[in-house]
């Protein structure tokens, strides 16, 4: 309370406080359980503390020491030939490897190691009858590890046991007898191979002479192998008859064109030009015509020189007229007469033309079939001995290529003769790499140690969850929206992880922005009487109650605090008024409101406390109707009406307060209050048709609270990393606005 009235009210500014607590997204599943167990981590620590305490020293002490005894044989997989200046390298070399560590089981192998270690005591083998089985049983078992090294040309023979030297024995029998059998076996397969050999080029010369046989016959007929010349002069001829057949053809299929057309009635038709030209030269050229044309142009210069000297009505001059007439008729009559003349003459022109014109072309038909009938035959025959010259071309090619791959055989074989008769010589392929050695088994130990350790940091955790599944408390404002379902109004700042001198400011930053909040719920303008309320006893549900009606005094509203706690009173102590200001119970047995409420200079609130009289009474009190009217009418005065009552689930008080309220905020109290307490609080204040505004987190972290981001800002308290955020910030700015001038700003920091 003191801390809250050392400070004015500060403006809001620009910050919207969200009604709803935040909602927690499914990804942050993990941080929810890094949270659980960093919550608990002296459950973690102590369970690694006691796991590492008892299991280390049994480990070191219980663990018998070992050693690991190896040797190595190699395997070169390239030879590099003598004879030959080539590399032939082993196809599937790691297949073949694998292969090799296998043969160790073979039995001429572990016999000639059982003879060899028969007259040695070895521990591994003392209770045995068997010895040949015992090392088999060994290898399977993985006593006796045999394994190629990768990207090595090594095949390793390991054992771990407590008797490095006999180990060593029984490694070095093993490298001694694979050597020896796999010596004997490559001699062997030598021979073997040099036999094989020797056989196939035997064979290989009889085939080559066989097939340069053949090839010396096919020859014969033309002297030479290659008839590449010969086929294509051949081919040419054949290109040669094919272009005069298709001319050929073209000729005659225009022949049998021209001789339809004839039979056909049709012929050539002069053209209409020419036609008429004809016809107008034989009428010209005809006498009559001509001296009909003569006398018509007489008549005609006559009847011009009548006109120019006669009167029109002449009868000499209509004779004239007459008579040119009679000369033009005769003329048109006499030009019809000679054009059908020219017609029939010209008709039987026409048909002698074409009856000679038709014999003609089917002689020259009949001599263009002939001659290509006699192309045909020519081009049949010519085809026929290209393709027979073509097929025995490529018989003398197929025997050549047969023959050329039957010499290079041959020389492949007779150098790999060669090649192995010279590598018989040179030593081994396979060699031993080391002898077996043995050294103190390392890290098992420590392997054990540390695979310990990490079992107890895993137990250590799994108790962790346990424990902090089976608690039931709140530990921030997440748990409230996503395990209670409830609308979180705001956050109180915890005083342990605060400056204390910026303690009080931040409280008062609390308070505006729960006054804020309170003010979006009605759209403007908060609930006149709110009763606060908590699930049970310690939630800070008095402690919120005055620091919210001193933040709505110090705001400028009127205000009225009434301690509705008749069980429990503790505004009056709290607020240190003095004895005889405490009249709630006065007012509700009808004396005068003005006289028993006390007004706090300083804070500028008025405060209706009550003391332990009725305690045994409280709920009958409360119940009668006169106790809402009361309240009611005390309430038309005050801009707000702030009300604290007993916790919910310790007795049915808070429940008639709520029935007379406007609305009803819970508080909670973090890893006090519990989520089960705080939903049976919620149904109860349902069931008694209450208006849950929402509740309120007190106890809260400054990391997990609404106003987080406000701590240390424009306080003086600003870290360097603050400072330099800050200094940023003013160069982007300046940035942005170059034509902005300066402005120098008083006072606090506020919001941006």
């Amino acid at each position: 309370m003191d801390e809250l009235q050392r400070y004015q009210p500060q403006p809001l500014g620009q910050e919207v406080v969200q009604f709803e607590g935040p909602v927690e997204d499914q990804s942050d599943s993990t941080m929810n359980l890094a949270a659980a167990i960093l919550r608990r981590w002296p459950v973690l620590v102590a369970t690694f503390v006691v796991v590492c305490a008892v299991g280390v020293p049994a480990i070191w002490f219980l663990v018998e020491k070992k050693y690991d005894t190896e040797g190595a044989i190699q395997i070169s997989p390239v030879e590099s030939p003598i004879l030959f200046e080539t590399e032939e390298r082993l196809p599937n070399y790691q297949n073949f490897m694998n292969t090799q560590a296998q043969l160790f089981r073979r039995n001429n192998v572990l016999n000639q190691v059982a003879d060899e270690l028969a007259d040695m005591d070895i521990v591994f083998f003392r209770d045995t009858g068997d010895l040949v089985l015992a090392l088999r049983e060994a290898i399977l078992d993985g006593v006796i590890i045999i394994e190629p090294e990768r990207n090595t040309e090594l095949i390793k023979i390991k054992m771990t046991t407590q008797y490095p030297d006999q180990a060593e024995k029984v490694i070095d029998a093993l490298i001694r007898a694979y050597k020896a059998r796999a010596v004997t076996d490559e001699v062997k397969g030598e021979d073997q191979t040099l036999a094989i050999l020797d056989e196939e080029r035997r064979s290989l010369e009889d085939q080559k002479q066989r097939q340069r046989d053949e090839l010396r016959q096919l020859a014969q007929e033309f002297g030479s192998t290659e008839l590449t010349s010969r086929q294509e002069m051949m081919l040419q001829q054949v290109t040669s008859l094919r272009n005069e057949l298709i001319n050929v053809n073209i000729r005659r299929i225009s022949l049998e064109t021209q001789i339809q057309v004839q039979e056909g009635g049709l012929q050539e038709v002069a053209t209409p030009g020419s036609l008429i030209e004809r016809q107008n030269a034989i009428v010209n050229s005809d006498p009559i015509i001509q001296a009909l044309t003569n006398s018509i142009m007489q008549y005609e210069e006559l009847i011009v020189v009548g006109q120019q000297t006669m009167t029109p009505g002449n009868p000499e001059l209509k004779q004239r007229r007459e008579i040119l007439k009679t000369l033009k008729e005769r003329l048109g009559q006499r030009r019809k007469e000679v054009a059908q003349e020219f017609d029939k003459n010209f008709e039987a022109e026409l048909a002698k033309n074409r009856d000679r014109r038709l014999a003609e072309l089917k002689i020259q038909l009949a001599q263009t079939i002939e001659y290509e009938e006699r192309i045909r035959a020519k081009l049949a025959q010519q085809d026929k001995d290209t393709i027979g010259m073509g097929r025995k071309q490529f018989v003398i090619d197929d025997k050549k290529d047969q023959l050329a791959r039957t010499t290079a055989r041959l020389e492949d074989t007779k150098k790999r003769i060669d090649q192995i008769r010279l590598e018989s010589k040179r030593p081994s392929r396979i060699s031993v790499a080391y002898g077996a050695s043995s050294v103190p088994a390392r890290g098992k130990r420590r392997k054990l140690a540390a695979a310990l350790g990490f079992g107890g940091l895993a137990l250590g955790a799994l108790l962790a969850l346990l424990l902090d599944k089976a608690d039931k408390s709140l530990h921030d404002p997440k748990d409230v929206v996503r395990r209670v379902g409830v609308r979180i109004i705001g956050t109180t700042t915890s005083p342990k992880n605060v400056d204390k001198l910026l303690l009080g400011r931040q409280l008062a930053d609390d308070y505006q922005a729960i006054r804020a909040n309170l003010g979006l719920l009605d759209g403007g303008g908060a609930s006149k009487i709110i009763v606060v309320t908590s699930p049970g006893i310690g939630d800070g549900k008095t402690t919120f109650a005055v620091n919210l009606a001193t933040s709505f005094a110090q705001s400028g509203e009127k205000v009225l605090l009434i301690d509705g706690d008749l069980r429990k009173p503790d505004i009056a102590e709290m607020l240190n008024l003095p004895k005889g200001s405490r009249g709630l119970q006065d007012l509700l047995f009808g004396k005068e409101f003005a006289k028993l409420v006390y007004n706090t200079g300083a804070v500028g609130m008025d405060v209706l406390a009550a003391d332990r009289r009725n305690v045994s009474d409280a709920l009958d009190l409360l119940g009668k109707p006169r106790t809402g009217e009361c309240i009611e009418q005390v309430s038309a005065d005050y801009d707000h009406v702030i009300i604290d009552t007993p916790p919910v689930l310790a007795f049915s008080d808070a429940l008639l307060w709520a029935r007379m309220a406007d609305g009803v905020i819970l508080t909670s109290f973090v890893d006090r209050t519990s989520r089960l307490d705080l939903k049976e609080a919620i149904e109860r204040l349902e069931q008694a048709d209450a208006k849950i505004l929402g509740t309120v987190v007190n106890n809260v972290k400054v990391t997990h609270s609404y106003h987080r981001y406000g701590y240390g800002y424009g306080y003086g308290h600003a870290t360097e990393d603050d400072r330099k955020r800050e200094s940023d910030a003013r160069k982007r700015a300046e940035t942005l606005l170059l034509t902005t001038e300066p402005k120098h700003e008083t006072g606090h920091g506020s919001g941006s």
